[in-house]
């Protein structure tokens, strides 16, 4: 299953897609990039896309579909770009709960590629790679990437 179709075959989502990083408003377009852009298989803001449909829900911001030189197939990036401080580990995990069991529930053929899930920071970053919540946030299967992240050509 590809990316663009899995996103086609997901309820809320059709007409949703963008080639490669379109989806991603201006603001946060600073903050996204890929090694090779060739390797990108499109993107959906999945905020705009849902907010009527789950208006009070903390949605996820964004899926990037990219096909990586080491797997046969394509892999997705759910990516939240967030402010990062202490405070706001809560709000990001929260959205990622909500994310997991919208995947579950809503989103099959999504949820069947291999995904990653990262938070880049919109701003200022105010813990150390060391720190408590970075372990809280890898316990949950969330990446920390920093202010900028960069789509590598090899998946891990």
């Amino acid at each position: 299953m590809t990316f663009k179709s899995a996103v086609e075959n997901t309820p809320g989502l059709e007409g949703e897609w963008r080639a490669g990083l379109q989806s991603l408003s201006g603001a946060d377009r600073e903050h996204i990039g890929a090694e090779d852009t060739r390797q990108l298989r499109g993107s959906v803001n999945l905020d705009a896309a849902l907010k009527n449909s789950h208006r009070d829900d903390p949605r996820w911001d964004y899926a990037v579909g990219h096909k990586p030189i080491n797997r046969s197939g394509e892999v997705v990036y759910w990516i939240e770009i967030h402010p990062a401080g202490s405070a706001h580990v809560g709000a990001v995990l929260a959205k990622l709960a909500w994310l997991k069991h919208w995947l579950g529930r809503s989103a099959a053929d999504l949820n069947a590629l291999p995904k990653v899930f990262l938070w880049v920071s919109s701003g200022r970053t105010s813990f150390t790679a060391r720190a408590p919540q970075v372990r809280r946030l890898a316990q949950a299967g969330l990446r920390h990437a920093g202010r900028f992240f960069s789509i590598p050509n090899v998946f891990p």
